[in-house]
């Protein structure tokens, strides 16, 4: 395998890396975190489905955030706000 210095630590790596997906830098200096998944059923009775939806770090984390204070029930999200409980 050929190797070429990557332009910011200046050690080897693959040239394919360069060639074939357009990366300057090696793995080790990459800023790009990894992809996520999310599992998600669409439809409903007879006619359901699964599907995976792939996102980067950042929607995922976003994702996660929207999520909180959602509860599912009947398979229809809810909102519980957890602020507006008095104390007895």
């Amino acid at each position: 395998m050929e190797m070429i210095p990557c332009i910011k630590c200046k050690k080897d790596m693959p040239k394919l890396r360069l060639e074939k997906y357009g990366y300057r830098v090696c793995v080790n200096c990459s800023t790009t975190g990894a992809y996520r998944a999310v599992s998600t059923t669409g439809g409903e009775g007879d006619h359901t489905w699964n599907d995976i939806q792939i996102m980067t770090p950042e929607d995922y984390d976003r994702y996660e955030r929207s999520q909180k204070g959602m509860s599912y029930t009947e398979g229809k999200a809810e909102y519980n706000s957890f602020d507006d409980e008095s104390e007895e």
